[in-house]
């Protein structure tokens, strides 16, 4: 038990700030607690955990991406656009195609930072400001907004109807995210690139020796 406390004395102690976050809230409103608000929580939050678990693989690498925000907008534009010139789709194609548009603008980043041993933040910095820079110049800072059905309509995965008549829904986005948190742990605990990410961020040259090939 000592051993466990000590190895993830970081996690427990987020963990413990988050118990007495959620604690203070209990006694602000009888609803925290709530089926409810745990559902719109996990809703809300998914997206942005999405994000999170990306950029925690950059961080363990010893690294930073600043321009992920902007290529999930850029992503999202682009997606939105092969779709409507494809003449259709559905959720599947959707995120292949957000996925495959993911890794080639995370890819151009991935370039500048080997080929040419650019430091992360300031490649990204400069990858931030391009992808936004070439958005706004081929929109015109117009919005979307012809979008298909099945795009634009909430996928309700379990929903269950409360006492005081209100609906707790699960949505697409919070299976999306389980994936994603699951695969990104599996990655970074349980497979031999995982250490080798640690390994490189916490002394990239002790791990150039050790034989890594980074």
């Amino acid at each position: 038990m000592r051993r466990f406390v000590r190895s993830h004395a970081t996690e427990l102690a987020l963990l413990a700030v988050i118990a007495v976050i959620c604690v203070f809230l209990s006694f602000a409103t009888d609803r925290f607690f709530t089926l409810g608000n745990a559902f719109d929580l996990l809703n809300t939050s998914s997206v942005n955990i999405i994000f999170a678990v990306g950029l925690l693989v950059v961080l363990i690498a010893g690294g930073i991406d600043i321009s992920f925000a902007v290529a999930a907008s850029v992503v999202q534009y682009l997606a939105a656009t092969v779709l409507g010139w494809i003449g259709g789709g559905n959720w599947i194609v959707g995120l292949i195609i957000a996925g495959a548009l993911g890794v080639a603008l995370g890819c151009i980043n991935a370039f500048l930072i080997h080929r040419f041993r650019i430091i992360s933040i300031v490649a990204t910095i400069s990858t931030f400001n391009i992808f936004f820079g070439l958005l706004m110049f081929f929109t015109g800072g117009v919005s979307i907004y012809n979008l298909p059905d099945w795009l634009t309509t909430r996928v309700v995965l379990f929903e269950r109807e409360m006492a005081d008549g209100t609906w707790a829904e699960i949505t697409l986005p919070v299976l999306i995210m389980a994936i994603c948190v699951f695969a990104t742990w599996t990655l970074i605990t349980r497979t031999t690139t995982g250490r080798q990410l640690y390994a490189f961020g916490d002394n990239p040259e002790g791990a150039r020796r050790f034989g890594i090939n980074i």
